[in-house]
């Protein structure tokens, strides 16, 4: 059980689609939010696995008066200080059970810890039942050898969240309605409300990012040569994030409650790549941010930990509509961060959209540019404002993204660009075997 946010949410209208503003649908939705990520960390966590253990707390086995949100508070305050400096993540499971992950050298705090929650539950019956010399209240999983055992308890925690998810879905629909329509069977998302929002935010603090935090290369590409890879963009996978956290929400259904969540990814982002967690991350390297994060504190501690040498290879990416949203906030950061040594970029900017740039003027390094089918079009009409456009930007500053294949690539070639960012991009450098350093779970 997870302790209820105190932080008020904004209200909105209520509509027919929003079903999580009832109370105890939300806390259900917590409780999916953590078995989804359970299982994901876990399948991540194979590869990690020999330095790591796992703590399982049975506190579903608790007698009632000892499952209340006081003591459930009280159990995660004990593991609090673990969480905030990365040293174990925690997983509250529906009916409270608690999973901790932790590097092995941790041990004796996650021991520790575990003496407050004995402490706390001393009086209930459960710690009494020690039969067969088993622990009633814990099982400890040594990952380097026990993984298999742990990856089917979290494959056994989700099968059954889903079951009860897909329980609840079968009840909510039981009442007597008109028969859906073919296009109204096909899989609708819940927008997202201010509640699930805060619901989501407070799970984002009590999480390991690290296992959602991509990266992927923005390379030079000149003819047929082989990629040279230039920096890395480091950031949040959403797709993910939904998919594990919120399956059923559009999180970018409200742009502004959106840009609120993606604020809250940036802070912890930030932390992460400064505290210098990714250890593949050296230098060479950009950061999608808003325009308010770069005027906060969480950035600020940032730069504080950032080498000055460094500073000129990280290339801040800024969205194009955020620039737009209050032009002299951008202004102010863009000196702040320039004067520091960072790089501009301006990103999200459309082929409709690109001809009302002028990136000298805005003060930016790069653009970049989303790939779209009509550019195939414009590369032949040397008087498109398209190409007006690139050649006032210059095309050498220009980031053509979002590319799939090496057709859009000779596309952006012919346009007389020569950067390039996407999936198609990456499965260059795979085929020439020059993989980054992979991605590991935070320690």
């Amino acid at each position: 059980m997870i302790p209820p946010l105190t932080r008020k949410a904004p209200t909105l209208a209520q509509t027919p689609e929003a079903e999580f503003s009832d109370a105890a649908t939300e806390r259900k939705l917590m409780m999916q939010l953590q078995e989804g990520l359970l299982l994901d960390y876990a399948e991540r966590l194979e590869k990690f696995r020999k330095q790591r253990q796992a703590l399982h707390l049975y506190l579903s086995r608790l007698t009632p008066q000892n499952r209340r949100d006081v003591q459930m508070r009280a159990v995660a305050a004990a593991f609090d200080p673990l969480i905030l400096d990365n040293r174990a993540q925690v997983f509250t499971l529906f009916g409270g059970d608690v999973i901790v992950v932790f590097a092995s050298k941790h041990r004796d705090e996650v021991e520790a810890a575990l003496i407050r929650v004995r402490f706390l539950f001393a009086d209930d019956p459960l710690l009494d039942d020690d039969s067969e010399g088993r622990d009633p209240l814990a099982t400890w999983y040594v990952l380097g050898s026990d993984y298999p055992a742990f990856l089917h308890l979290a494959q056994q925690f989700y099968a059954e969240q889903e079951a009860r998810r897909r329980a609840d879905i079968a009840a909510e629909r039981a009442p007597v309605r008109p028969p859906p329509s073919r296009h109204a069977q096909t899989k609708r998302l819940h927008p997202l409300s201010p509640l699930v929002l805060d619901k989501l935010e407070y799970a984002l603090g009590r999480t390991d990012l690290a296992n959602l935090i991509r990266h992927q290369s923005v390379a030079a590409i000149v003819g047929r040569s082989h990629p040279q890879h230039m920096f890395s963009e480091v950031f949040v996978s959403i797709p993910d994030l939904r998919e594990i956290f919120v399956p059923e929400i559009d999180v970018a259904s409200d742009p502004w409650l959106f840009q609120h969540l993606t604020e809250t990814l940036d802070r912890r982002v930030l932390a992460l790549v400064g505290a210098g967690h990714d250890r593949s991350l050296s230098g060479g390297f950009s950061l999608n941010l808003n325009v308010r994060t770069i005027l906060s504190e969480e950035f600020l501690d940032f730069d504080d930990g950032i080498a000055g040498g460094l500073r000129g290879t990280i290339v801040l990416e800024i969205q194009l509509y955020d620039v737009l949203a209050d032009v002299g906030a951008y202004l102010f950061a863009r000196d702040f961060a320039r004067e520091r040594g960072y790089r501009i970029c301006i990103d999200g900017v459309q082929s409709n959209t690109l001809p009302l740039v002028d990136r000298a003027k805005i003060g930016a390094d790069l653009i970049k540019l989303i790939w779209s089918p009509d550019l195939d079009q414009t590369r032949a009409d040397e008087g498109h404002p398209v190409q007006d456009a690139l050649a006032r930007c210059g095309r050498k500053r220009v980031v053509l993204a979002r590319v799939e294949s090496q057709e859009q690539i000779r596309v952006g070639q012919d346009l007389g660009l020569s950067i390039f960012q996407g999936r198609g991009v990456e499965r260059l450098i795979q085929q020439q075997g020059q993989r980054r350093p992979p991605e590991r779970p935070v320690s």
